[in-house]
């Protein structure tokens, strides 16, 4: 991503901020996903990444004593974020970027809505794996092709973000990924994610739970 993609997908999300969440509940399927994962993975006082974190909807409402940090490109976002939960930390960041030491590990990361703009998959994740503490629980929503093999992109919004690509990837690439980042791959599902209104189709994801320890059974469904 250049400069120039991340200050257009800056621009872009600091326009609709205040008006997002209201918005994407009728568009978006992976809300329940993510909730079931952090109902399962979160425990008392743990610490929470929560990647390209828009207003923090989908972790704002996590018990007081969990430690959130969100990030995101928009600094919109991020205030709309630090409303819903002004005890959390709240950074902009570009997750093609290494996350500073400073921030500290994290036991549970999530990184879904957000990766349709992940030019470098491996980087990516790499980024996330170097953050995570042992035995961390990670979820990640890629945007996934299943007509062309590797890496595709398409026009993320001709209308709001002319000439910016949403980039996709097939499973093998993903799991590659996934597996170059030193993170070990839990479970695997194919689920729509959310519905784009202007091209008319619904954005699937692979969805992958995966864990920083080195071992895991993987589970497809």
């Amino acid at each position: 991503m250049t400069h120039d993609d991340s200050e257009a997908i800056e621009l872009y999300y600091d326009d609709f901020a205040p008006h997002y969440v209201p918005g994407w509940r009728s568009l978006e399927h992976y809300g329940p996903l993510v909730a079931d994962f952090l109902l399962r993975e979160v425990t008392p006082e743990c610490r929470v990444l929560d990647v390209g974190c828009g207003p923090g909807q989908l972790t704002r409402d996590l018990a007081p004593d969990v430690h959130v940090t969100g990030t995101d490109l928009s600094p919109g976002m991020l205030a709309e974020a630090n409303l819903g939960r002004p005890d959390g930390r709240y950074e902009q960041h570009d997750f093609h970027d290494p996350l500073p030491g400073s921030w500290g590990r994290f036991d549970v990361v999530v990184a879904v809505g957000c990766l349709e703009f992940c030019r470098d998959l491996p980087g990516t994740l790499g980024n996330l794996a170097d953050v995570c503490a042992p035995g961390a629980r990670v979820l990640v929503g890629i945007v996934e092709d299943r007509t062309t093999p590797g890496s595709s992109r398409r026009a993320f919004s001709e209308d709001g973000l002319p000439g910016i690509d949403m980039h996709a990837y097939d499973a093998t690439a993903q799991l590659a990924a996934i597996t170059a980042a030193g993170l070990s791959p839990w479970s695997y599902r194919f689920v729509p994610a959310w519905r784009h209104d202007e091209y008319s189709y619904v954005v699937r994801y692979g969805l992958w739970e995966l864990r920083a320890d080195g071992t895991g059974a993987l589970r497809v469904s």
